[in-house]
């Protein structure tokens, strides 16, 4: 009987501690919910997408002029001449955080305005930072292939930024400085022809979120 009686205070007094550490457990998994919720939602989105399109007009400087061109800005075959005027298409995709360094890549597709007909190709690696702000800056680097008149490969490596008047519409400027290698002349039989080149347009940003 007494063993009887032992076992039911022991067994009441069992589910009283259970009963009185149900709120406390109950507590503690609301806490560790809303914890494990605020940890998702604090974290940087996944899945996140910059898309950007540009159409720009622009320059350039075209260094080293053996064949002493018409646009020559100099008086000797080393100095600058002008480029032909041209328009460029842009389109670029970014992935990273909305506010903070992105990267991805970028094709470019420009066309000569004036004289011969020239078209180049510029695919290439795009790093670009656009704050809470409207300001954007970016770099990017890549090869540059003239398609037209003559096919002819060259390195590019540019900067630029943007001040974007709505939350997808700017004015973009792009400052590129390029390198080619160029027919042989008397002075040299692999010349190099560097050009700096400097364009301003209208740019488009478009985000597709997670």
């Amino acid at each position: 009987m007494t063993t009887f009686a032992t076992g039911c205070v022991l067994a009441w007094a069992g589910t009283a501690i259970a009963a009185e550490d149900a709120p406390a457990a109950r507590e503690e998994d609301g806490a560790e919910a809303r914890r494990a919720l605020y940890e998702a939602l604090s974290a940087p989105p996944k899945g996140y997408l910059r898309t950007l399109a540009g159409l720009s007009f622009g320059g350039g400087l075209r260094f080293n002029n053996p064949y002493r061109l018409a646009t020559q800005l100099g008086a000797s075959a080393e100095s600058p001449s002008a480029t032909a005027p041209y328009t460029t298409l842009m389109g670029a995709l970014a992935f990273g955080p909305p506010d903070g360094l992105q990267h991805g890549g970028m094709l470019g597709l420009s066309f000569a305005l004036r004289g011969v007909g020239q078209t180049v190709l510029t695919p290439g690696y795009v790093l670009m930072y656009r704050g809470p702000g409207r300001l954007l800056a970016y770099g990017r680097a890549g090869p540059e292939i003239l398609l037209s008149p003559d096919l002819n490969v060259g390195l590019t490596v540019a900067g630029g930024g943007a001040f974007f008047v709505t939350g997808g519409l700017g004015l973009v400027l792009d400052v590129a400085g390029s390198l080619f290698y160029g027919a042989s002349t008397w002075e040299k039989k692999y010349p190099a022809y560097p050009v700096l080149s400097a364009s301003l347009g209208l740019i488009l940003d478009v985000e597709f979120l997670p």
